[in-house]
């Protein structure tokens, strides 16, 4: 690879491109004393940076993972078939090709339920209600795993910017001044020996 050739390229560049660049120039001999900062800049980028996405990622699948075991909270019993339910009057109201009731306490809930609170309901092959679950409970145990999860994905993209930043106005201050040198030169026309 030729500095010139990644002079004229260096606007182009983007992502992989600058990363083939800073291992270019750590392989580069005779390096100016410019040119050996920004190499040692590029690296401590390149690893923080590889190192803060890996930690993320690995916090991200366990974040996931908290989320999906949100999934089992449900019952785990032997039933032949399931269906929702709704509190109506201090019992349950549901529908199996007839209107049914059943008082909540008869499938292990508590008999103080809000009308309007969802409830899921299990079956038995002989049609009789075996188990009963507050489906809201469930949905909202979900649904705040789910804004953890959002937050902290919001939280890693936060970090990541402010790294930037911080890098760019300190330890990789002599790599990205390398660059805009490389930019202007290429920009300018100039020959780089």
């Amino acid at each position: 690879m030729n500095i010139n050739d990644i002079a004229q390229n260096v606007n182009a560049a983007k992502g992989i491109g600058f990363i083939r660049l800073g291992f270019w120039l750590n392989k580069k001999p005779d390096k100016t004393p410019e040119e050996k900062a920004a190499a040692k800049a590029f690296m401590k980028i390149f690893w923080i940076t590889l190192g803060i996405t890996l930690l993320f990622v690995v916090l991200l699948f366990i974040l996931i993972g908290y989320v999906m075991s949100g999934t089992e909270l449900g019952y785990d019993g032997i039933y032949d078939e399931s269906r929702t339910g709704r509190m109506e009057n201090g019992q349950v109201r549901y529908v199996k090709n007839e209107l049914y009731y059943i008082d909540p306490e008869t499938i292990g809930l508590p008999a103080g339920l809000p009308d309007g609170t969802h409830i899921n309901l299990y079956f038995d092959e002989n049609d009789v209600v075996i188990a009963g679950e507050n489906a809201d409970e469930i949905d909202a145990i979900v649904e705040n795993r789910v804004i953890l999860t959002v937050a902290a994905m919001g939280t890693m993209i936060v970090v990541l910017i402010i790294f930037t930043i911080v890098a760019r106005k300190t330890f990789g201050k002599p790599w990205y001044f390398w660059v805009q040198t490389l930019k202007r030169t290429a920009s300018d026309g100039v020959k780089i020996e």
